[in-house]
């Protein structure tokens, strides 16, 4: 490598980084749980403690190598400076993807300044908006990237340190993120399938017998210690139900995303590109080139549509969104393939026309917009783009129309540039980075709104402020009924002194990892195993009201309060109301049980509450029963409120249930009307 495209590549990976550490602090807060929660959670029992742990078990969680680099950041005691420190990490790894890409386009026979657009192809992608993310794709895609580049060597030109490489960099990849065991598989199967077109089958393999020793030790491995053990967090995946035909579409979907990722004008000469390093390759390393990336294609596609098509593990993984995530990694490779086309001369016009038109079709008959959903946008950049334009735009009509009409126009300039290669080639490759800097330009945006307007719904002005009481005791997470994950992994992610989190009777656990069950006593007492739960408690409020005894508010934010004991008694529930959210509003049905003030007294007392039905709600009639069987129904006009008060009389635990004549729905919440915190009086004249 000469000193200026060396000097300019080092150039472009520092600028990528200072620019992507500067867009990944304006990201408020993180949002792509449970996965952000996870990484940041094992970095920080590796900084503690040198263990694998969340929550103080065992993690069972195979991609360890993000964790294991940005461990030192954790151990910087403020959790918002360690969080920027890991971003900055992140942006610098990936970053250096632009190496291995220009390596690669060197090594294929490119020129060098087509190698330099290549590799800005590279840091430019959309999906390069992870690297503001504490995931593991900002360590995984320079990793694979190198692998690649490594093994297209390794298997072109036969060294030992070429092999050593690849193994080196796909076994790095491997430990980054599990998908990505794929990789040394299609190693495997190129060193087959470039012997079988070569005919020498056997010569092939035996040149490869180096790696393939080295990769069996860990296949070994696996064997011995069962898929199960290794898989942990992700062994859902060993009992997937696969629909044929949904594997399929999704497959379709996922390609067609990619085109969009890769900047769309260079997927036509990018297909044709393989297509004749398959079939008249000009040398060795063109053929090693179309075999590897064909199979990588192919491998990381099916992955993801196998996890979309699944209906078994999809509590663990997440169905139903374009998994672009999965398959990132194929965009500068992409504009590899293109370059090694209109290196020819575009010498096959006539099949790029109908390749050009073909998508313009496809972004015509499927747009992108009824993809840019916001409960299925976390796995695709492209979305986040699309999603946003949405906004700009004022409607998704008016986004799809605008993203067609721009593929549409790049596909006519793709196949006007095949008249004049040598100008045609750098139009092309200008217009890709353009098309990549756009869609990352507005990915960014959307993130950055998006995080900026969670952290102002789900945290106070400090979101470490849990932290900030220096309570010196390890606080309890107590999880109620219609909880959102979100936002206890936000509390769980920016406040370190949260070690456990407790669920009370109808809660449901947000992610796979140690929670305990919460068990109620006659009296309200909360226990835990064999004792009660005791310290300092901060109890999540988005779904349900709670109040306890023998305990005291010293913080809220906008969905949970933080209850302090007094005294070395025990906390226990006064009164805990499902269904009723932090707003105000009361879902369609729901329950409030009140407990005696000691073991064995009765509740006797008033319950009260004020109601009220927006003008927009329209009327709605509540019926509220108690344990006794009494029966109360409160009516509330359209725009209207109503007070209720209903005797509360038992020998121990009182329970309240309402019903509503008619549900309306607020998002996915199925409402019916508003009403104050229910209170109860203590009376004696209740049971009379």
């Amino acid at each position: 490598m000469s000193r200026r495209p060396a000097y300019a590549l080092v150039a472009l990976v520092g600028v990528s980084f200072v620019v992507r550490t500067a867009l990944a602090w304006l990201r408020a807060t993180p949002s792509l749980f449970p996965d952000e929660y996870i990484y940041s959670s094992i970095g920080r029992s590796l900084a503690d403690s040198g263990h694998a742990t969340i929550r103080g078990g065992p993690a069972h969680f195979p991609a360890l190598l993000q964790p294991i680099v940005t461990a030192p950041a954790w151990l910087i005691g403020d959790v918002d400076t360690a969080f920027r420190a890991v971003q900055a990490i992140g942006a610098f790894a990936m970053s250096l993807a632009a190496v291995p890409v220009y390596v690669l386009a060197v090594r294929l026979g490119l020129s060098r300044r087509i190698a330099l657009a290549l590799a800005g192809l590279a840091v430019l992608i959309p999906d390069f908006l992870y690297a503001s993310f504490i995931t593991s794709e900002p360590f995984a895609y320079p990793l694979v990237l190198a692998a690649v580049t490594a093994g297209v060597i390794a298997l072109a030109e036969p060294t030992r340190r070429a092999q050593l490489a690849f193994v080196g960099f796909a076994g790095l990849a491997t430990l980054t993120r599990a998908q990505l065991v794929v990789v040394p598989v299609v190693f495997v199967v190129a060193a087959f399938a470039v012997g079988a077109l070569e005919r020498r089958v056997r010569p092939a393999l035996r040149e490869q017998l180096l790696p393939l020793a080295v990769m069996a030790v860990p296949v070994l491995g696996l064997i011995a210690t069962g898929p199960t053990h290794v898989l942990g967090y992700y062994k859902p995946v060993l009992h997937m139900r696969i629909d044929p035909t949904a594997f399929v579409r999704w497959v379709g979907w996922d390609a067609m995303v990619l085109t969009y990722t890769a900047g769309w004008i260079v997927i036509p000469g990018a297909l044709l590109g393989l297509w004749l390093c398959l079939r008249r390759p000009t040398t060795r390393m063109e053929l090693t080139f179309g075999v590897m990336i064909c199979l990588l294609a192919l491998a990381l596609l099916t992955e993801a549509g196998l996890l979309q098509a699944n209906t078994a593990a999809q509590v663990a993984l997440g169905p139903g969104e374009i998994k672009e995530r999965y398959v990132f990694y194929l965009a500068p490779l992409a504009g590899v393939s293109f370059a090694l086309y209109a290196k020819r001369g575009w010498p096959l016009r006539v099949p790029h026309l109908a390749l050009a038109a073909a998508l313009v079709l496809l972004s015509v008959r499927v747009p992108l917009s009824g993809f840019a959903v916001a409960s299925t946008l976390s796995a695709s950049p492209v979305l986040f783009a699309v999603y946003w334009l949405t906004g700009e735009l004022g409607g998704a009509g008016n986004a799809s129309g605008a993203v067609a009409a721009a593929a549409g126009l790049l596909s006519v300039v793709a196949v006007l540039a095949s008249r004049r290669p040598r100008l045609g080639t750098r139009v092309v490759l200008g217009l890709a980075l353009l098309a990549c800097s756009a869609a990352s330009a507005g990915a960014v945006a959307l993130d950055v709104q998006s995080t900026s307007n969670l952290r102002k719904s789900a945290l106070p002005s400090d979101p470490s402020w849990v932290d900030r009481l220096h309570l010196g005791r390890p606080v309890t997470l107590v999880e109620s009924y219609s909880g959102l994950r979100t936002l206890s992994l936000q509390q769980l992610f920016w406040n370190r002194s949260i070690t456990r989190v407790a669920l009370l009777p109808g809660a449901a656990r947000f992610d796979a990892f140690r929670v305990e069950a919460v068990r109620v006593q006659a009296d309200g007492s909360l226990m835990l195993g064999s004792g009660p739960l005791n310290g300092p408690l901060l109890v999540d409020t988005y779904g349900s009201t709670v109040k306890l005894r023998g305990a005291r508010i010293v913080a809220t934010a906008p969905h949970s309060a933080l209850w302090l004991p007094r005294g070395a008694t025990a906390p226990r529930l006064s009164l805990y109301a499902p269904g009723r959210y932090s707003d105000g509003w009361l879902a369609s049905r729901g329950l409030i049980t009140i407990w005696p003030g000691r073991a064995g007294r009765p509740v006797s007392g008033w319950l009260t509450m004020h109601l009220t039905a927006p003008r927009w709600l329209g009327g709605v009639n509540l019926t509220f029963r108690t344990s006794g069987g009494e029966r109360t129904v409160v009516n509330i006009q359209a725009g209207g409120s109503a007070k209720l008060r209903v005797p509360v009389c038992s020998a121990r635990s009182a329970r309240v249930t309402y019903r509503s004549s008619r549900t309306t729905f607020l998002g996915l919440r199925p409402v019916s009307a508003k009403a104050t915190k229910p209170v109860f009086t203590p009376s004696r004249s209740a049971c009379r």
